[in-house]
């Protein structure tokens, strides 16, 4: 799915199913994802264990407010009839490479992959280099594109989509999380560390 936008620094915007990123060989396609300025977004199927152990969370700590309310403002989408939710938000000067670091990198080279796996170990489930890339190969990834290389513009825009976005995986500068959730993931990243 691509569309234009007309703003004179911003190019195509894009989602694809992450799958649908590479070929019968496990190989990028690279004529999808380019290396521009992107700002970038990974949508979660509602069955993902990510979505599931948020969901417990909040069940387990019911007086943390401001997670239940972040729950019930996550962005969602329906796409192939199946509901997906918006949990990450970033940005990168060379979006091909970063999506790969994403998606077959390891934990050092991506904070999401550092993420996930301390949720996937909070959450009682496996959570080795293929168990996180399983998890992120059922996601949607959204990228829009930049025609400048101004580090400031694409600053700006990460800083206020996280500020004022519903983010539970973004841990730096979010104040819409909770203290708790924060603590609870940045504590078991810290544990795992390699």
């Amino acid at each position: 799915m691509t569309t234009e936008n007309n703003d004179s620094h911003i190019g195509q915007h894009h989602l694809y199913r992450v799958t649908n990123l590479f070929d019968t060989n496990n190989r990028l396609k690279t004529d999808i994802l380019s290396e521009e300025y992107f700002l970038y977004r990974w949508w979660f199927p509602q069955g993902s264990p990510i979505m599931g152990y948020l969901h417990k969370y909040t069940t387990n700590h019911p007086e943390d407010i401001d997670m239940k309310y972040v729950l019930a403002k996550l962005k969602t989408k329906v796409l192939d009839g199946n509901t997906y939710y918006a949990l990450y938000f970033g940005k990168s000067t060379n979006g091909r490479k970063r999506f790969e670091n994403h998606t077959r990198g390891n934990v050092n080279q991506s904070t999401l992959r550092r993420t996930l796996r301390a949720i996937l170990s909070l959450a009682g489930k496996p959570f080795n280099e293929e168990d996180i890339s399983n998890v992120l190969r059922e996601c949607y990834y959204e990228w829009m594109e930049f025609f400048e290389e101004d580090h400031d513009l694409i600053d700006c825009f990460e800083m206020m989509a996280i500020a004022i976005g519903y983010y539970p995986l973004n841990l730096d500068g979010n104040s819409s999380i909770s203290e708790g959730w924060k603590s609870a993931i940045a504590n078991k990243r810290k544990e795992l560390k390699d």
